[in-house]
């Protein structure tokens, strides 16, 4: 492609890589995925080529767990050997796949830090170290620039929920927290974090060496403790209006003190019911009534949580509609795939009235050559 402004889409559309790592610490999800625009409306395709997810090594997964407490010097080793681990796993994998080489690879990193309030957010994940392992041109830190136009920096996808995904009425993400993404009139498409999700449900887990409450097995077990369901209810977060993101370092400050006292005297069983009710309540309030949406992330293969929404909306007329598993899961990384794309053809990637910014930024920092090259 060297000579050519490939800004204008080729006959067979764009080849992008898209990474993505949750706060749940659970692992990476890999998509490759095929873009087209339309040159006369602008409007976006994909084809969702192939997706794989890889669980962290354990050393790797306890040093992202207990990363908000490191040192700096051990937060930039984390950074490259993040890294380092990815494209040993991404290489091997894009090697076994069809369809030429990628133009470009997207990557979310790992979120340690999210301080919008305070005009600052870290991802670690070296796109130096990616694009130097995988010769590939790499997009990561893709909050930042928002941020510093005075965005939350966070969502991000719901760009992609617009333009890629526009057939659902809302869409739902149930990762590591819940986002809610939909077209409001006269503001457009807004999205916002409305509680916590797996986060939460794993990290209670934990003290039985379970990495999550399989099928909500446990939570099934157990009863709503009405206390500490009110408690939660009542964070000031549920109360603020969007644009609102949340971060690791909320939950640890406002939801899992409550839980670790509550649960001195209560069953693992009966806080985790509650907290599958606490994670319903905060997605079905915000859903209009008659609404279709798109269930992804997942907290989508965990069937408590899916009735308790089911409950938690009972009578309103949503539809929560969980598509092909491939889509469950591959959706957060295609969506970083084509967030990558847009960064390296130079066109904006996130959303003010999602994130608040003054203005739409084209964000994240680009390694490797860019779609003009000579």
């Amino acid at each position: 492609m060297r000579g050519e402004d490939t800004r204008r889409c080729p006959p067979e559309g764009w080849l992008a890589v898209g990474l993505m790592s949750g706060t749940s610490v659970d692992g990476l999800d890999a998509a490759l995925v095929r873009f087209a625009q339309d040159p006369e409306t602008g409007a976006w395709t994909w084809t969702l080529q192939s997706t794989v997810s890889w669980s962290y090594p354990e050393s790797l997964r306890s040093s992202l767990w207990r990363v908000m407490e490191t040192s700096a010097e051990d937060l930039m080793r984390l950074d490259k050997a993040w890294a380092t681990w990815a494209a040993s796993k991404v290489g091997p994998w894009l090697a076994g796949q069809q369809g030429g080489r990628p133009h470009v690879l997207g990557s979310h990193g790992h979120t340690v830090f999210h301080r919008p309030a305070e005009g600052w957010t870290f991802q670690i994940g070296c796109g130096a170290t990616l694009h130097e392992a995988l010769q590939l041109p790499v997009v990561n830190d893709l909050r930042r620039l928002d941020v510093a136009s005075g965005g939350q920096g966070a969502p991000l996808v719901p760009m992609a929920d617009r333009d890629l995904f526009g057939s659902w009425d809302v869409a739902l993400n149930l990762g590591g927290f819940a986002n809610l993404s939909m077209d409001v009139p006269d503001r457009g498409r807004v999205a916002w974090d409305v509680g916590p999700a797996n986060l939460l449900l794993n990290r209670l887990v934990e003290e039985r060496g379970l990495e999550m409450d399989r099928d909500g097995a446990l939570s099934r077990a157990g009863q709503v403790l009405p206390g500490l369901l009110e408690t939660w209810k009542s964070l000031p977060h549920h109360a603020a209006p969007p644009p609102k993101s949340l971060g690791r370092e909320w939950l640890e400050r406002e939801v899992w003190p409550v839980a670790l006292q509550t649960r001195g005297t209560a069953r693992l069983e009966d806080v985790l019911a509650t907290a599958v009710a606490y994670t319903s309540w905060a997605v079905a309030r915000d859903v209009p009534d008659k609404s279709r949406v798109l269930v992804t992330g997942g907290g989508a293969f965990n069937p408590a949580l899916m009735d308790g929404i089911s409950e938690a909306s009972r009578g309103r007329g949503i539809d929560w509609i969980v598509p092909d598993r491939e889509v469950v899961e591959g959706k957060e990384a295609l969506v970083f795939a084509w967030l990558g794309l847009l960064r390296w053809l130079g066109l904006p990637n996130a959303l003010p009235s999602v994130t608040g910014a003054r203005s739409s930024t084209s964000g994240g920092a680009l390694w490797g050559p860019g779609p003009v090259s000579v």
